[in-house]
Formats: structure tokens, C-alpha cells, sequence
């Protein structure tokens, strides 16, 4: 690992400490450790300045963890949620668990996505603690498990919570977000036959009849999503992001998988965006007797998330970003986060953070120091003001 240095600000010390910390999601490539160490650096953080911390198991061996500061008002509470897993680092062109800082930048895996935000939210928590003044809503942090993969940590913490309001850390660079997407995650096989490829008339090349499926894909369903646009977030979004097939080259290949991402805007239903794929299966199998395609039940469904502008946490944080800034933006962004998973109980939710969304899981991440550092103070502003 190359060598690092420390900073002399206590919030980016700790975010480098956080950075150097190894917590991939298990279910990804490198993810052997898991977030373990990440919650007993946070347990630790909360034990040295005096905040109750408790970890909340959600799959064996994989916990929350949750730390609570009373207010004057214990029937409204405030919860900051980060997740605390990162994403793999294959493909990273820089050492992930070296912190360099180098010209106002912080980098390593979790710099952006999202250790500088959860740094953050726990230094505004410890400066309110500090204070000795109660702030006027119990404040919660809760470090989550498993945002990389199926959202577990955050789905648990629905269950559980008894927020009035939650701040999801996500890369936003400061903007307050009240709307982002959903997804429908799923999968298309092609059953083919097999033959040897010097006779390919004797079988069904599987990847041939999926690159057709494919072109229809993008030519008749993904051309219909101009139809649709939210103001905030914009139109769906279509991805084919993984495809397998074939066996060696001399064999006729007699299945093909692709994996589908489609990207949900408000108001639509996740599981109802899969209906045209599979209507076009059905057309393009009564067209071509020899094609076999079958679209699994999703394997993964997320709800997008709106809040109302006019809503409570939309109102202080617009308003602590401006005493902090000058200036504050409401917005939305086509990605999804925890968020979703609290606004379809009903709980009101912001996704605001420090960082770009276009350097998380990028082959170099990094994050603006000066950016985790007025976090802090926006965190600060919403858990003194709501």
C-alpha cells in the first residue's frame, strides 16, 4: 500500500481513516471482509464522544449500526443514514485504501460513495453532542449494510425506525434531492440447439436469436421512453449490461443470458415497466418458431422516491444550505438510493451529500475536501433547525 499522510483536519482524518478501511460488499468481487470493521469504527467514533451506539444484525455476521442523540421532542426524530459498503475495486487504476489527499481532493474507494458523507453526518452529530444543548428532534445515524447489492441494511431500517424524517448521504454535490429513480433488474434466456459449427444448420445459435432481441429491444422499447419524462429526474433509463453465451467456438451455442437494468422514474410501477419485454418475447416468438425466450421474474425491484418540496426536510435543508453556502438547489437525479425505501412507508426523505455521483465507482474516486467539509456544517444546520 503507498504510504499517506494524515490530515490536520479532524473530519478529513477521519475520513481517511474510513477510506483505509477495506468494506466491499460481499456479494462483489473483493468483498471477503464485508463491513464489519466499518461498524466498529463507527461504534468507536459514538463510545468517544458519548452517543449511545448500537448494531443491529440483518444477515449473520452483517449489521447496522445505529447511534442516537436525545432531543427535546423524543416523538420526532431525525435519521442520517450512510451506507457503509462500497463497491468492488476492480478496475481501479489507483491503490483504493491509500487516502492521499493531493490538491484539495481526497481519494480511495468510499471517499465519494459514500464514507465522506457518513464522516460528516457523524462529526454534525458529535458537534451538537459536544454543545451540551439537546437538539429539537432526536437525531439519529445509521450506518447501513448492503446498498451495493439488495439494500438490505435499509430495508431493515424501514422496518424499524421511528424517523420523522431521514438525510440520505449519496454524492449530490450539496444539492438538496427530493426525487430520484427506481429499477427493475432482471434477467432474458434463449434456449438454442446445439451442433458442431461446421453443420451450424443443424442447431439454433441461443446468441444469435439474443442479438435480435436485443436490436428490438433498443429499437422499439427503449425508443418509447422519450414518451416519458418527470421534471425531475427525467426520462427511464435502458440498460443490457451483462450478456453470456456459448461453450467454445466450434459449438453452435445453446443458451444466452442478458441481464436487463431498467431504470424507474416517479410515478411509474417497477414491476409493471417489465410488461413490453415481455410482450415483445411473446411477438417475436410467434414470428420465429425457432426462438425460445423466457424473461425471469425481476430479481431485483426499487421503488423511486418523491418527496413534496414543500415538506419539512426539504424546507431546512434549502434553508441550511443556504446559511452555509449562500445559495441552495432542490433537485432530482436519475439514480436510486436508501431513500426510496423510507418514502414508501411514508417517512419524508432528502438524499444530500458531499461529491460527484460521476466519481463513484469510478476507477479513480475521489471526493472535494472542501465539500465533506461544508457537509458537515449543512448536517449540523438541519439537525439544530428541524
Amino acid at each position: 500500500m503507498a504510504e499517506w499522510s494524515l490530515s490536520d483536519n479532524p473530519i478529513l482524518a477521519d475520513l481517511q481513516r474510513a477510506v483505509a478501511i477495506e468494506s466491499i460488499n460481499p456479494a462483489l468481487p473483493g468483498g471477503d471482509r464485508g463491513e464489519a470493521a466499518m461498524v466498529e469504527f463507527t461504534r468507536a467514533f459514538f463510545a468517544e464522544c458519548g452517543v449511545a451506539c448500537e448494531t443491529e444484525e440483518v444477515l449473520p455476521d452483517r449489521c447496522n449500526v445505529v447511534a442516537t442523540l436525545p432531543g427535546r421532542d423524543p416523538d420526532r426524530v431525525l435519521l442520517f443514514e450512510s451506507h457503509i459498503d462500497t463497491a468492488s475495486t476492480q478496475g481501479m487504476t489507483i491503490d483504493p485504501f491509500a487516502p492521499h489527499i493531493r490538491d484539495g481532493m481526497l481519494y480511495g474507494r468510499g471517499s465519494c460513495d459514500t464514507k465522506a458523507g457518513g464522516i460528516a453526518m457523524m462529526h454534525a452529530m458529535r458537534r451538537i453532542a459536544e454543545s451540551g444543548e439537546p437538539p429539537p428532534s432526536t437525531i439519529q445515524f445509521a450506518g447501513a449494510m448492503d446498498e451495493e447489492h439488495t439494500f438490505k441494511g435499509a430495508l431493515a431500517l424501514a422496518q424499524s425506525t421511528r424517523a420523522s424524517a431521514v438525510v440520505v448521504s449519496e454524492p449530490t454535490d450539496l444539492a438538496v434531492i427530493r426525487a430520484h429513480n427506481g429499477l427493475a433488474r432482471f434477467l432474458i434466456h434463449v434456449t438454442g440447439v446445439a451442433a458442431h459449427s461446421s453443420k451450424p444448420e443443424l442447431g439454433v445459435n441461443a446468441i444469435s436469436k439474443m442479438a435480435r432481441i436485443v436490436t428490438a429491444i433498443e429499437d422499439e422499447i427503449e425508443t418509447s421512453y422519450a414518451a416519458l419524462r418527470h421534471p425531475l429526474t427525467g426520462h427511464p433509463r435502458l440498460n443490457v449490461g451483462v450478456i453470456q453465451g456459448g461453450v467454445q467456438i466450434n459449438f453452435v451455442p445453446d443458451h444466452c443470458v442478458i441481464e436487463v437494468d431498467r431504470r424507474v422514474i416517479p410515478g411509474e410501477d417497477p414491476l409493471e415497466t417489465v410488461r413490453p419485454f415481455r410482450e415483445l418475447l411473446a411477438r417475436l416468438a410467434s414470428e420465429d418458431p425457432e426462438l425460445d425466450a423466457q424473461l425471469e421474474a425481476p430479481f431485483l425491484l426499487d421503488n423511486s422516491m418523491e418527496t413534496p418540496e414543500d415538506a419539512e426536510i426539504v424546507q431546512v435543508a434549502a434553508a441550511a444550505c443556504e446559511a452555509t453556502l449562500g445559495a441552495s438547489t432542490i433537485d432530482g437525479v436519475p439514480y436510486g438510493t436508501d431513500a426510496s425505501k423510507f418514502t414508501a412507508i411514508g417517512i419524508p426523505s432528502i438524499v444530500l451529500g458531499p461529491g460527484c455521483i460521476d466519481q463513484a465507482h469510478a476507477a479513480v474516486e475521489w471526493v472535494e475536501c472542501q465539500q465533506v467539509l461544508d457537509a458537515t456544517d449543512i448536517y449540523y444546520e438541519i439537525m439544530r433547525r428541524f
